[in-house]
């Protein structure tokens, strides 16, 4: 983990410049830096603005160094910022939650920044459904967002993937605002993985499936077996938008057909849970259902449990948490959701979940309450294998 990406937007071109990023172990000291990408690209709304996003990879980064940075051109730049190297030797920190938006999602991004700051996460995974919509309002929608956590994406790598409110005009936002790893098969943003420490971290684009884009879901599928085969990780966490597992209005629970078509798939696209279960993968989290949820181990339907769930060791099947909370339009709680057998815990209030891998043998999740000012912590779990 010797690099980090800055990614940036303007409003205007910048001719006859070079936009760059100053960096340095000093604030005072900005000794290096790298020059920038950038990509203009049109706004899908009615008047097709154009913006320019600038992408800039610094290198040779030591892992638990603080570093600071500027961005910008010789016409202008930012505010100083910083942040500090991941460092895959420590334990892992990660804040996880799927459907955010600047309305109704502002506590959750106050208790995001406020724990940024107080050096909780290493890293931010936002699991589709962003800003609600990215493209609104002639895209203004998606720059107020970026503007509102910028107090924390600036400082923390904020990675994303992609739910059904990016799917519009061919993911035309997500793919134009953000950086993620490199897939090798698309220049997108729309699936990647990485490695961290003890842990393979997956992101997929259920979304394929939904909007039956058979193409990308049978070269997604192949990708996958790929980057599975080759994974030496000790743990293995899957994520993506849409649930496979969860308790709803219905006694049947989580039966949608576009949801349930990335599980099992069909003639023409395969499906994901038989994969993820051969390779053995210990997590899998999602978003799109407005609400808290975390699940036994789970294959085929079929939850498996022991003792206490709580803490389970050497789970049989993969455990799932439904993390939509976050805060958006709608919510719901334990009382609009009838639960299913395999359900461990429920939960209504807004929030987002933290995970921490300890070593090769444990990790842990609990739930962030940000209705909460002091953010409680709730539903604490931990997952251990010998």
């Amino acid at each position: 983990m010797d690099e980090m990406v800055v990614t940036w937007l303007t409003q205007g071109p910048l001719p006859n410049v070079t936009p760059y990023v100053s960096f340095g172990l000093s604030k005072d000291a900005l000794r290096w830096t790298a020059k920038a990408t950038t990509t203009s690209w049109k706004d899908q709304g009615s008047h097709g603005y154009v913006r320019y996003t600038h992408r800039a990879t610094m290198t040779k980064m030591v892992p638990g160094d603080q570093y600071y940075y500027k961005v910008g051109s010789s016409q202008d730049m930012s505010d100083v910022y910083h942040f500090k190297q991941p460092d895959p030797t420590k334990d892992l920190r990660a804040a996880i939650f799927g459907d955010l938006s600047v309305y109704k999602g502002i506590p959750t991004i106050n208790q995001l920044t406020d724990a940024t700051h107080d050096g909780h996460f290493d890293v931010i995974i936002h699991i589709g459904d962003i800003a609600y919509d990215l493209h609104d309002d002639e895209g203004d929608r998606g720059d107020a967002y970026m503007k509102a956590i910028q107090p924390f994406a600036a400082y923390v790598p904020y990675m994303v993937l992609p739910g059904n409110h990016e799917s519009d005009s061919n993911f035309n936002q997500i793919i134009n605002r953000f950086t993620m790893p490199k897939n090798g098969v698309y220049d997108n943003n729309l699936f990647w993985s990485f490695d961290y420490g003890f842990v393979h971290f997956i992101a997929l684009n259920s979304e394929y499936y939904a909007e039956n884009h058979k193409k990308e879901a049978n070269a997604q599928y192949k990708w996958l077996e790929q980057d599975l085969a080759k994974n030496k990780q000790k743990w293995t966490i899957v994520m993506f938008h849409r649930p496979w597992y969860c308790s709803t209005h219905s006694a049947s629970g989580c039966n949608d057909y576009s949801d349930m078509l990335s599980r099992k798939g069909n003639s023409e696209m395969p499906g994901l849970e038989k994969l993820l279960h051969d390779h053995n993968v210990d997590m899998i989290l999602y978003g799109h259902k407005h609400t808290y949820e975390r699940m036994w181990p789970i294959y085929d339907g079929v939850g498996y449990k022991s003792g206490d769930s709580g803490h389970i060791k050497n789970a049989k099947a993969p455990v799932y948490i439904l993390t939509g909370s976050a805060g958006c339009h709608t919510h719901e709680g334990p009382s609009d959701t009838t639960p299913q057998s395999f359900s461990a815990d429920r939960l209504g209030q807004y929030g987002y979940t933290r995970l921490k891998v300890y070593n090769s043998s444990m990790i842990s999740t609990y739930f962030v309450d940000t209705s909460d000012k002091v953010g409680n912590f709730m539903d604490r779990f931990y997952l251990e294998k010998d």
